[in-house]
């Protein structure tokens, strides 16, 4: 049953199931919590909690907004406080990572681990930059289409298919637009190396926009594990995602085991 917290006035929606260490998973423009359908199997190990943010989904529409990434990062640590949970590892995924990257810039000390799929500090690329500004256009313009084209791409199980179209149709076109162009003009780069917080970058092999990017990571913070699936596009949480999770336990095991 999805749970709801009211924060700044607005109806957050979410799934929080699962026991132990907690983990928020964080979804890119207009797709919502259910693109991380097969890492709900985590409940198993963990306490995970997938929240859709504002404008997405479930939760209420988003009327007055100045800076996205800093109201979604907001959004997340209201809602850890709601459930009265002081640290928690952050998993962003694709353009969602730029929200895990705020939260693990300004709020260190709420992040006990930080995990990138296809994660970016800036845009900086030329074929990246034409992928935002083509969600931006889909978005406002054809939504449905683009829901419909999104949820092939992840995956070809007609099941989960059908459940991530019908959820990205409640998204709020102009929000979903403006996620993809906020993140288009956001840069972390000088944040990487003072991440102290232990790092987990997962990128599929055949994804070339978006895993160059591990070396800027690789360049700037040492202490950074780089995963890479073989044979695999930018779809790894869906299309790998066995893998995935493998990769997430082994992840949160050892940060259990160091604290």
């Amino acid at each position: 049953m999805t749970n709801f917290a009211y924060i700044d006035g607005k109806k957050i929606a979410y799934d929080d199931i699962g026991s132990g260490i907690p983990i928020v998973f964080i979804h890119p423009p207009g797709m919502g919590r259910y693109v991380f359908h097969y890492q709900y199997r985590l409940q198993k190990k963990f306490r995970v909690i997938f929240p859709d943010l504002s404008g997405h989904g479930d939760s209420d529409r988003l009327h007055e907004h100045e800076n996205l990434i800093v109201e979604y990062g907001n959004e997340i640590i209201s809602l850890l406080d709601t459930l009265h949970i002081s640290t928690a590892v952050i998993c962003g995924y694709s353009a969602g990572g730029t929200i895990a990257q705020y939260l693990a810039t300004h709020f260190q000390d709420r992040v006990k681990g930080l995990i990138l799929f296809g994660g970016y500090p800036v845009v900086y690329n030329t074929l990246l930059a034409i992928e935002h500004k083509l969600g931006f256009y889909m978005a406002e313009n054809h939504p449905n289409l683009y829901a419909t084209i999104l949820a092939k791409s992840h995956t070809k199980n007609k099941t989960v298919r059908k459940l991530l179209i019908k959820h990205m149709k409640k998204s709020q076109k102009e929000i979903w637009a403006r996620y993809y162009e906020e993140v288009l003009h956001t840069n972390f780069y000088d944040e990487v190396d003072k991440l102290t917080m232990p790092i987990l970058l997962i990128y599929g092999t055949r994804s070339d926009v978006f895993n160059r990017y591990n070396r800027i990571f690789r360049k700037k913070n040492k202490q950074i594990r780089i995963v890479f699936f073989k044979r695999t596009n930018h779809q790894t949480l869906t299309k790998r995602w066995t893998l995935a999770n493998e990769e997430i336990t082994r992840f949160c095991n050892g940060i259990m085991i160091k604290k």
